[in-house]
């Protein structure tokens, strides 16, 4: 490893000390700046070349426009120019009068696994030119997502172990209600599992996170009339057996990149990534690696299941849990049970005593209405998110006639504080007071606290004039909504 001293020409003493690896190129050593002082990532440095082997140099190391023929940073290597300790280069910010000297401390012997930049010292907040106290843990978090970034996920491995996985057709083994529980001891971390394919329909698995996926498997197993935008609020991982024409161009590719094929029915691999309100999309870095351990672990879990072992009597929210050594192996089963506590709603709008008394002040009707948020069908793309998302709408539609009197749309998930401050939004636009909200299942608890202090009574329904609005909407394009 490199051991540099990067230091800011204009104001001295904030600095950072940063390990990068033998092979770092001077592109990787400008986004590791970036990072660890926390500036723009749009930025991009020149580099010039102060001293190189000892001597005095005047080379120019930059990002290139096409057709320059300049040093480029993506090509040159930091450890070719700063050879001896005192070697040193000028980092020019492009556009911006920042600039930081870099000078070599020394070469550092590490262990072959501690590959990765990291920051080990610094100081000051090149920002506010104070010299606070740096955070290095987070620092050097957003060097390792960066870093995480651009690796390539080992997709053949994830492969090979899926198609071993499917001749297994652990389908015949475990029902879909026979979620099991692997718990990697070492990384602290548990997934919850479910085996697709008793049913003869879908095939594969659904891994399900502990933290963030529970609900959505939850809902599964208990909820049996799932709304109909379950789908968008899901949370997991899945492997999945497929036709050949189910699968898209990019799954194909992927298959015949890693120079595999299949033949016959649900005999094809794709793997998605689900996370809530976003549209499901290929597995990341670290969602591959995950799934190398899960398929190999269920690989033997369904072992352990043709030579003789049973899968128990349970209680609601309780499974088998396999503890999982470093090597692989399982370790002993125990039982895990997840308490469920029955979620509490409070009334999340500020409502002052003006307010409420604005809105008992309008004249009752006999106006009945429909509300609910849900998923639009359609997914918009947003700057702060690598994913497609699905915006959710409020809406409050006139029951009988089915007029929308209202919509407001919002790029983010669900949650109770938009579904009551959309609500509360709405009517205090109306002339009147309805007699009636008609709402779901799933929204009636929520927005009892609401309903509760500005008095307007809740129906539970299940909101035929909605349901026609959402199948018109699925049939118009986004734009023509948004107007």
């Amino acid at each position: 490893m490199i051991q540099l001293h990067i230091e800011s020409k204009k104001k001295p003493e904030i600095y950072r000390k940063l390990l990068v690896p033998m092979n770092s190129s001077f592109s990787l050593l400008d986004e590791i700046i970036l990072l660890s002082f926390d500036l723009d990532a749009s930025d991009y440095f020149d580099f010039e070349i102060v001293k190189k082997d000892g001597r005095v140099s005047k080379e120019k190391i930059c990002f290139l426009p096409e057709n320059d023929t300049d040093l480029d940073t993506e090509d040159e290597l930091v450890a070719e120019w700063l050879v001896k300790s005192g070697d040193g280069a000028v980092a020019h910010v492009n556009d911006t009068m920042d600039s930081f000297t870099i000078r070599l401390d020394s070469y550092v012997e590490l262990p072959m696994n501690s590959e990765t930049p990291k920051c080990i010292a610094g100081a000051g907040n090149i920002h506010t030119g104070k010299l606070d106290k740096i955070n290095l843990e987070e620092i050097n978090e957003w060097i390792r997502e960066d870093e995480l970034e651009s690796l390539e996920p080992d997709y053949l491995t994830l492969l090979e172990l899926a198609n071993d996985l499917k001749k297994l057709k652990p389908w015949q083994y475990l029902r879909d209600d026979e979620v099991v529980v692997i718990d990697i001891e070492d990384a602290d971390y548990k997934v919850l599992v479910s085996v697709m394919g008793a049913g003869g329909e879908e095939f594969g698995l659904m891994i399900f996170d502990m933290e963030l996926g529970y609900n959505s498997l939850a809902k599964i197993l208990y909820e049996k009339n799932e709304s109909s935008d379950f789908s968008y609020g899901l949370n997991a991982l899945t492997v999945n057996f497929v036709d050949r024409e189910e699968l898209d161009t990019s799954d194909y590719l992927l298959i015949k990149d890693c120079g595999l094929s299949y033949r016959g029915k649900k005999n094809w691999i794709q793997f998605r990534s689900y996370q809530e309100g976003t549209h499901p999309e290929r597995p990341s870095y670290l969602e591959v690696e995950l799934l190398i351990d899960v398929v190999n672990t269920m690989i033997n879990i369904i072992e352990a299941r043709k030579d003789g072992w049973e899968y128990p009597q349970v209680a609601a929210h309780q499974y088998p849990a396999f503890k999982v050594q470093m090597d692989g192996e399982l370790q002993e089963i125990y039982m895990l049970q997840i308490n469920m506590a029955k979620p509490t709603y409070e009334c999340y709008e500020e409502i002052s005593m003006f307010e409420k008394a604005q809105y008992k002040k309008k004249p009752k009707s006999a106006l009945q209405l429909e509300y609910d948020v849900f998923y639009m069908p359609y997914g918009v793309e947003i700057e702060e998110t690598n994913r497609t998302v699905y915006p959710i709408v409020g809406m409050l539609v006139e029951r009988g006639s089915n007029l929308v009197i209202g919509h407001e749309m919002f790029p983010i998930p669900k949650t109770p504080p938009i579904a009551q401050g959309v609500l509360w939004a709405f009517l205090q636009s109306l002339e009147v007071r309805p007699s009636k909200i008609f709402v779901s299942k799933e929204l009636r608890p929520i927005l009892q606290p609401l309903a509760k202090i500005v008095g307007v009574e809740l129906v539970e329904s299940e909101l035929p004039g909605i349901r026609e609005v959402r199948e018109f909407m699925k049939t118009m394009p986004m734009d023509l909504f948004e107007e």
